[in-house]
């Protein structure tokens, strides 16, 4: 079963990254005969990793060839919609591409699906702590912080980043000290917290202004904060309560 689910996400490599250069890209939203060719290069490399067991696997290949053109057609007409917006249009790409990698090995192995238990206990709690890391903390940060949104020390500094560079290096950060947490690697949270500070220390040092000091330290503690009582919680509750 793995060796086929690996030979899938190989020609999924293959197709969409190793032999997809930049220009095909651009062109394939030109014309769709450069999409065709795309999808056909696709095509052939599942045909020669799957050359020994063609006759196993062939409704499988037909599915994922069928379902990428769909989906690559879905993505052009995405990103004629909202070109600003190419990162959200790869992400959506690549799940929706998973995805049906993951249905066709339903579709051959249905038995052990079954067997894995999605929706165990750990599974659940996995998912908890990371939609927590990624929607709920944001929001609680975003309260907590707008007593001070109309402060004129802040909003000027606002427009002068990155869109929603904040709220992305949270999240990573907040993922980076659970993880840590978790495989007891303590001293990256240090690591991690020092190298915060490093990076913010031309920008504090710059800005001359205590009030943006203290926006910036309580934005770093509150998040670290956060993200180490997850991380705890997370760590008490795999080795007590599962």
């Amino acid at each position: 079963m793995l060796i086929v689910l690996l030979q899938f996400l190989l020609a999924h490599v293959l197709g969409d990254f190793v032999l997809q250069p930049k220009s095909l890209v651009e062109k394939r939203r030109v014309h769709i005969k450069y999409l065709l060719l795309h999808v056909g290069i696709h095509a052939l490399a599942l045909l020669l990793i799957f050359s020994a067991t063609l006759v196993d696997h062939w409704q499988g290949i037909i599915f994922i060839v069928a379902t990428h053109l769909a989906i690559d057609s879905l993505k052009i007409w995405y990103e004629d919609q909202w070109p600003t917006k190419p990162f959200k249009a790869f992400v959506f790409d690549q799940i929706l591409h998973l995805l049906m990698i993951s249905v066709v090995m339903i579709f051959y192995y249905p038995n052990y699906f079954q067997q894995l238990q999605l929706w165990s206990p750990t599974n659940v709690l996995y998912l908890l702590t990371l939609l927590v890391l990624v929607f709920v903390t944001p929001i609680i940060m975003r309260v907590f912080f707008s007593r001070w949104d109309t402060e004129q020390a802040f909003t000027g500094k606002k427009t002068e980043t990155l869109l929603d560079a904040g709220l992305v290096i949270g999240i990573l950060e907040r993922l980076m000290v659970v993880i840590f947490i978790q495989l007891n690697f303590l001293p990256g949270i240090g690591f991690l917290l020092a190298a915060k500070s490093i990076f913010r220390f031309g920008d504090l040092t710059n800005a001359k202004n205590t009030k943006f000091t203290e926006y910036i330290l309580l934005g770093t503690f509150l998040s670290f904060t956060i993200a180490l009582l997850l991380g705890v919680l997370l760590k008490y509750a795999r080795e007590n309560l599962l």
